[in-house]
């Protein structure tokens, strides 16, 4: 082995004859083999490992790089095994790789694919990476940066992750390596790498990602602007990794980059962006790097922001509850606001929710970072906000709603107010002010900003929509108004009182009443009223003389029928004071004829519970006022109604007329003795003249063809009989006009008819002028008797009950005449308990 060990270090080509002349054979085995031996006398033999490889290289690399371009796979590899060692014992020569990288440029820097093996092209490219590593000390490479170009963007976009993976380290080295040279053909790698940031397997898009970077740094501004859209797209990517990558590389460019002062605008969206991020990781590296940028660029710019860092005052008395960034952040934020916002605003037109939501979130932390330096785009970020709360994507609106009170922060409202003023019929608007009017501060909006804003929510032609975003978001302005300016809310008062009143008496659905509820609440703890209707009573008379529009027009929905049906039921004891202009609304409504029916029935059902509070209702209204609005009420609005017309329409508002006259007459509820007593007919005067022309309206809607009809009006003549009996006008000419009617309802198809016709009966008799003759009027007394004497013997028990109650009642009128009756037809009644019972009733009245 001795004189073999002279032999290779002497003369190679001669110990290595025998393997190279193998090399020739056809046999793949063969050649394998001799690659093999060649590969364990170089590298492997012990005796050899002093061999100079100077002397052994030349005489048998041209063996080598032809076994690149054997048809054997395993000979290929063997062959840059022997090459790849070669590079690594052999000392630093350019010599070497003059043969070595053409060959590889061959194999894999075509634009075809030559080398056909996945394992064999990862084997190659290893080999361009052990050169790469091998010489990047020294200036070697220079002359072969072209070859580095063909077979790095080559294999940059090889279909083996693996191989690509590989290229993109390479790359990375080359730009530290080569700088000056890789300068001038940056741009060829950007797009081949670029086309790797669509890959499956996220650790090749991270690799790329960090190519990308590093190509960007030492290429041309070309490079810059074609990569930093794909970088940007990539922070959506669902991978942390890529996300985290993307977010280094763009903080690595803006504390680096040499020509990043002229591209601010473009990079400092996406580390913003990531600020955002779903991950704490991202979130925490974007955080650490803009912090750094900020003081780094307080350092590069020290001279510049002297007076500004001479007078940095600790953060603002009136600051959001957050971290405020440094002043190299908020300088260069507000240095370049400008060119970023309108980017802001066309991506929130774009189709997709995850870009419309990134757009959203760098809003709110630009707006952050510039603080009052967004006042000059007032304009394009309010038009932003407003397309944003009109989002569909909650996410969205949630971010406009942060974005919206950052800027109320920071922008006084004589800036936003009249940006905002002409577009307070749009709800996003109103969504976009009650959002910035949290973030203001009080002593700027109390004043002219919030009287206006008042007044123009207070139109009718405003808060009278009814549509729910448009009423919740109108609620919110309000509620974020009295949030923020409390007891000053005392001037807009009446504003504010129109504007949750309207919302109350016409919501959309009952969350939206509930809220106007709460407002008008608050509004009521601002002007100290102990309840609400002490609020209804200062500021009830605006919402009354805003109710213009005409009758006829009404429908169930119209604005005006809505206020004042919630007035009727709401307002208390505040509509005692304006019952002068409740009177004449009432009379449009009720009194014409072509008034829509529906609109007369809720009218007609809200006055029916005005008169049955009275006590509530009337109780500080004075007693003048109070018999001129029932005149009105009595005489212009119910007896119309109640005049008989044909149609099943007319006969629906005739009952709802009779059951509020019902409502009028009855007798006051006395259980409640803190209740001051209202009489709505005090004395004799103020009844009589009205029964003139009630007792024969009544007496024909008796027979009327509504059951309910007839009902209420039986309920009606009773109510009348008791009062006109009080004030002592009740006649004997009214009594027989209304007995008679009665009398006849006993044979009614309705037993709740023929059950008040009895009560109605006997409350007609006890009411009897006190001069009644039952001799006189015997006839009359005669007709009732029989009538009552027939239904004793009815086939509903119930009523037979009720008619021996009502005979025992009423046996008082002439007892000996129903005795003379009762005895006459004894034999003919099934009910004799009933006749017994009767009589010794009326034995006992006859022997006294």
């Amino acid at each position: 082995m001795t004189s073999l060990t002279k032999r290779l270090q002497d003369n190679p080509r001669a110990a290595l004859e025998q393997h190279i002349t193998t090399l020739q054979s056809e046999s793949k085995l063969e050649r394998k083999h001799a690659l093999q031996k060649i590969y364990e006398e170089i590298f492997e033999n012990p005796q050899n490992s002093d061999c100079d490889l100077t002397v052994v290289f030349p005489d048998i690399y041209a063996y080598v790089l032809k076994s690149f371009l054997d048809e054997s796979e395993a000979c290929r590899e063997k062959a840059i095994a022997i090459m790849s060692n070669f590079i690594q014992h052999l000392p630093l020569n350019d010599y070497y790789l003059t043969y070595i990288l053409p060959v590889i440029v061959r194999r894999i820097g075509c634009p075809e694919i030559v080398e056909e093996s996945e394992e064999i092209r990862l084997v190659l490219i290893e080999l361009v990476h052990i050169i790469i590593d091998k010489y990047k000390g020294t200036h070697l490479l220079s002359s072969f940066m072209n070859d580095f170009t063909s077979i790095l963007t080559k294999t940059s976009t090889d279909p083996f992750p693996k191989v690509k993976l590989e290229a993109c380290e390479c790359i990375i080295l080359i730009t530290k390596i080569l700088q000056r040279d890789f300068h001038f053909q940056s741009e060829s790698y950007v797009k081949p790498v670029l086309s790797n940031f669509a890959h499956q397997h996220f650790r090749v898009r991270v690799a790329s990602i960090r190519a990308i970077g590093a190509i960007v740094l030492s290429g041309n501004a070309k490079c810059f602007e074609l990569s930093i859209t794909p970088m940007a797209e990539k922070l959506f990517d669902e991978n942390t990794q890529v996300r985290l990558q993307v977010t280094l590389e763009v903080g690595n460019w803006m504390l680096v980059y040499r020509d990043r002062y002229s591209f601010w605008h473009r990079m400092i969206p996406l580390l913003l962006t990531s600020l955002s991020d779903l991950m704490a990781d991202v979130r925490e590296t974007a955080t650490k790097l803009w912090t750094d940028i900020g003081l780094q660029y307080m350092e590069e710019n020290e001279e510049d922001l002297k007076k500004k860092t001479d007078f940095l005052k600790d953060v603002p008395s009136h600051y959001p509850d957050v971290k405020r960034p440094n002043l190299g952040c908020r300088v260069l934020v507000q240095s370049n606001i400008g060119k970023i916002v309108p980017a802001i605003g066309r991506e929130m037109e774009g189709w997709q929710p995850d870009a419309r939501l990134r757009s959203s979130q760098l809003l709110c932390w630009l707006l952050l970072c510039a603080e009052e330096g967004s006042t000059q785009h007032a304009n394009t970020v309010v038009r932003t906000l407003h397309r944003g709360a009109s989002d569909d994507d909650q996410r969205v609106i949630q971010e406009i709603k942060r974005a919206s009170e950052l800027f109320g922060y920071f922008i006084t409202p004589d800036t936003w107010w009249p940006l905002l003023e002409a577009e307070v019929d749009s709800w996003s608007a109103l969504f976009v002010i009650a959002n910035i009017l949290r973030g203001s501060q009080r002593d700027l909006v109390k004043g002219k900003v919030m009287k206006e804003l008042c007044k123009e929510m207070a139109d009718p032609d405003r808060c009278r929509v009814r549509k729910p975003k448009y009423q919740k978001n109108l609620l919110q302005v309000c509620d974020a108004l009295m949030d923020l300016c409390k007891d000053d809310c005392c001037v807009i008062a009446e504003d504010l009182f129109t504007i949750n009143f309207t919302v109350y008496a016409m919501p959309v659905d009952d969350n939206m009443q509930f809220m106007a509820l709460s407002n008008l609440d608050k509004l009521r703890k601002i002007e100290k009223c102990n309840s609400l209707t002490s609020l209804y009573e200062c500021h009830i008379r605006r919402v009354l003389s805003d109710i213009t529009s005409d009758a006829l027009t009404w429908t169930l929905l119209t604005p005006d029928r809505c206020l004042l049906e919630c007035i009727l039921l709401q307002s208390g004891s505040a509509m005692g004071t304006q019952l002068h202009l409740i009177a004449p609304l009432l009379r449009e409504c009720l009194a014409v004829p072509k008034v829509d029916p529906e609109v007369k029935l809720k009218v007609f059902t809200a006055l029916s519970n005005v008169l049955l509070q009275r006590e509530t209702n009337f109780s500080k209204c004075e007693p003048d006022k109070l018999e001129a609005f029932l005149r009105i009420v009595i005489q212009e609005i119910l007896l119309p109604n109640l005049v008989w017309s044909p149609g099943r329409t007319a006969e629906a508002v005739r009952t709802a007329a009779v059951a509020c006259l019902c409502a009028a007459l009855q007798d006051n509820d006395k259980g409640d003795g803190d209740k001051k007593e209202v009489n709505l007919f005090p004395t004799k005067e103020s009844l009589e003249p009205f029964l003139e022309e009630l007792v024969p309206l009544l007496a024909g809607l008796v027979d009327d063809n509504s059951a309910l009809t007839r009902q209420h009006s039986l309920r009606a003549v009773c109510s009348l009989a008791s009062r006109a009996k009080q004030k002592d006008c009740f006649t004997v000419e009214m009594l027989h006009k209304l007995y008679f009617v009665a009398l006849k309802r006993l044979d009614d198809s309705n037993d709740k008819v023929r059950s008040f016709a009895v009560q109605t009966l006997c409350t007609l008799f006890k009411c009897r002028p006190q001069l009644y003759n039952s001799e006189v009027f015997s006839a009359h007394i005669d007709a009732l008797f029989s009538a009552m004497l027939i239904h004793l013997d009815d086939t509903d028990e119930a009523f037979r009950k009720e008619m021996l109650d009502a005979l025992l009642t009423l046996s008082d009128l002439d007892p000996c005449l129903l005795m003379k009756k009762v005895k006459t037809n004894i034999h003919l009644y099934r009910n004799k308990a009933a006749y017994e019972k009767l009589t010794s009733h009326l034995e006992k009245i006859i022997q006294k």
